[in-house]
């Protein structure tokens, strides 16, 4: 019976040390852009009609705060688990006649928690989060405040996201990575008096460097 006892804790022992030798941890940083749909905005305010239109948005990416996605992982074997941070940005095109300044730029920040898997240097996941938003905007002549500090930044809504990313090996652990994501959002932020519903669908482009700490 010990002798059993001990074969089945070496046993153990070694799945748990194979496990951990195909255990790597990644972390990618990205820039580049991305192209939001026309969307229903609805912007309420007390005492007012309500403002309901389809709004077109611009990404400009390299105007501050600039575009950009971070991400970090956690593998075993071709399967793990990610954290990313999009940090999105859209600038409203068509303004309404009522509506003279529309943006969510400091920015439209994605996180999400997602589910990855792995078929050679092709690696895709799905996943889901909050969006915390720093809207800015003047709706009436009448302007959000705040000082651009922490106190703009507001938990606004969530979003789903699918991402797929191809990595091309450098030396090492360093890779650079070609990324794509389909993000489809929905965000509540203030307006003076009241506040907007914009729902957002974008799609992402992104290019990176990254470096993976331990075996595939």
């Amino acid at each position: 019976m010990h002798r059993l006892a001990l074969i089945a804790l070496v046993t153990a022992a070694g799945s748990a040390t194979a496990a951990a030798a195909q255990t790597s941890v990644e972390a990618q940083f990205f820039l580049g852009s991305a192209l939001s749909a026309p969307s229903p905005v609805s912007i309420s305010q007390d005492g007012q009609p309500d403002i309901d239109f389809t709004a077109r948005w611009a990404t400009k990416p390299g105007r501050a705060t600039r575009y950009y996605a971070w991400r970090i992982g956690v593998w075993r074997g071709n399967r793990g688990w990610r954290f990313d941070h999009t940090h999105h940005k859209i600038y409203l095109k068509n303004n309404p006649p009522e509506v003279q300044e529309f943006r969510i730029t400091n920015g439209f920040n994605i996180f999400t928690v997602s589910r990855a898997f792995r078929h050679n240097h092709l690696t895709y996941s799905l996943g889901a989060g909050p969006v915390v938003a720093f809207p800015i905007n003047t709706v009436r002549g009448k302007k959000l405040d705040h000082d651009r500090g922490w106190d703009g930044y507001l938990l606004s809504g969530g979003t789903v996201i699918a991402m797929a990313t191809r990595e091309f090996p450098i030396v090492g652990g360093l890779v650079a990575s070609l990324d794509a994501r389909g993000s489809a959002s929905y965000v509540r932020v203030p307006v003076v008096d009241g506040h907007a519903s914009v729902p957002n669908a974008a799609l992402h482009f992104h290019a990176g460097v990254g470096y993976r700490f331990g075996k595939r």
